[in-house]
């Protein structure tokens, strides 16, 4: 009922905030696009993995990132939202003062980085056999060092986006992309036919695009400031303070990255080893579903990111309940309407859709893989819905909320991968099915904490009205 009465609004208000907040929306937008080119030039580069090493193949490389991204979450995923909102308030000796933060901030994150990289090495076969195939343990071994760089990388961005300027983060997404494409193409080829070396290949694609990126990024910071020259940055009060204000600030937006990834390791055990109980293909399947469907689902979802990303400072910018509750609304509406067609057309079109992007797949995967599709593609509204309300609760000032709601869902999802997946005649669709419990779940509490308060307000005043008649 919440999102039908949402839908039946109107969304004008967005159109005068961006005419009010021109610097905010033209920010969100070309960062929008920016995670959108990514996105897509990421699902040419697995359709290439799908063709190239077939669904076991793609199934070793999808087993790699939820410990990957978990990792990458520890490492400073919040960092650039941290240190963007810490620079941008800074009012008097800004440039010195950004410098200051940004060299701590890579001291800092720097060690987190390679903490994290030496342990995704040392531990890479340990990892693998744990998730139930060792074969990927050298995609970990490969992949680790791209954990340092982007910890790195996380500080450079945050220290453009406290100049509002998107640009670097937009235009280094998109490098990633094309780098980790073509090298990651390039060495598959020369591994084949060695399924476990081209998985290993396309990740270590992964660790040269980080590289890149930030040695791109240390050209743009050097251009802007001609020498790499930090004021005020030598005295270990100053490391210690603004360390803890980088943590304070960065912790909430890590706590819900990490949910997720973190969420998707376990996925990735049980889907593997309750499925192997009774099937040969466990890491085909896990492949097709979180490989090839999930991909395709947050093709749609990255349409959103620029709302997510007005939201914020739209609510948080308001003091009045009443204002921000309305524009809590239009945040939802807009959301919801650009989600919903994107949805329909996966469902209606999820045949088309695995013909034209993973053509190499076989016909038993085909018919698999268009079935999960067809399943998950309300997961395009509900993921879309949750990055929304989690920006709204943020704006709001409910920094803990989102990872508490994340929590139930994934709690729920968890439950029921045990029922499901051991049940042989659902078996991956029950994946699917918990996918699309965890997510629902999550959105409809986080409305329940937007809204819930405004509908009992407004019942109340109904019913006061009658009573007064």
């Amino acid at each position: 009922m919440i999102l039908l009465r949402l839908i039946a609004t109107n969304f004008s208000w967005l159109l005068l905030h961006m005419k009010e907040k021109n610097f905010i929306v033209n920010g969100a937008l070309l960062l929008g696009i920016g995670t959108l080119i990514a996105k897509i030039l990421g699902a040419v580069y697995r359709i290439i993995l799908t063709n190239q090493i077939g669904a076991l193949g793609l199934g070793l490389y999808q087993m790699v990132f939820p410990v990957y991204t978990l990792l990458l979450d520890f490492s400073g995923a919040g960092l650039p939202s941290a240190l963007s909102r810490l620079i941008s308030g800074f009012e008097q000796d800004k440039d010195n003062k950004a410098k200051r933060l940004l060299k701590n901030s890579i001291k800092l994150f720097s060690i987190f980085g390679l903490f994290a990289s030496l342990f995704m090495a040392l531990f890479s076969f340990k990892i693998a056999k744990f998730q139930g195939n060792t074969n990927a343990s050298l995609a970990y071994l490969f992949l680790s060092p791209a954990i340092f760089f982007v910890a790195i990388i996380s500080c450079f961005r945050g220290y453009f986006q406290g100049y509002m300027n998107m640009v670097p983060t937009s235009v280094s997404q998109i490098i990633e992309q094309i780098i980790k494409l073509f090298a990651g193409f390039l060495l598959i080829r020369f591994f084949l036919p060695n399924i476990p070396l081209c998985v290993g290949g396309a990740t270590l694609a992964i660790t040269f695009s980080e590289l890149i990126t930030l040695i791109y990024l240390i050209i743009l910071y050097r251009n802007k400031n001609k020498k790499l020259r930090f004021e005020g940055a030598d005295s270990r009060d100053s490391f210690v303070l603004d360390s803890k204000k980088i943590i304070s600030n960065t912790l909430p937006i890590t706590l819900v990255g990490i949910m997720i990834p973190l969420s998707q390791v376990v996925d990735s055990f049980l889907t593997i080893n309750i499925i192997s109980k009774y099937s040969s293909n466990a890491t085909t399947l896990y492949g097709l579903l979180s490989g090839a469907c999930m991909s395709v689902i947050n093709l749609p979802v990255s349409l959103c990111y620029g709302i997510a990303t007005v939201a914020i400072p739209a609510i948080s910018s308001v003091k009045d309940e009443k204002l921000k509750q309305n524009r809590s609304k239009k945040v939802i509406t807009i959301t919801v309407l650009i989600a919903l067609p994107c949805s329909l057309l996966l469902t209606l079109f999820s045949p088309l859709v695995i013909k034209i992007l993973f053509n190499r797949l076989s016909l038993s995967e085909k018919v698999v893989a268009i079935k999960l599709l067809k399943l998950t593609s309300p997961c395009v509204i509900f993921l879309s819905v949750l990055q929304a309300s989690n920006a709204i609760l943020i704006g709001k000032g409910k920094l803990y909320t989102p990872v508490i709601t994340l929590l139930i869902g994934i709690i729920v999802k968890t439950v029921l991968n045990l029922i499901l997946l051991n049940v042989q005649k659902i078996n991956i669709y029950g994946g699917a099915i918990s996918i699309i419990a965890c997510y629902f779940t999550t959105c409809l509490i986080n409305l329940i904490l937007i809204f819930a308060k405004r509908v009992r307000n407004e019942s109340i005043r109904v019913k006061g009205g009658q009573y007064a008649n």
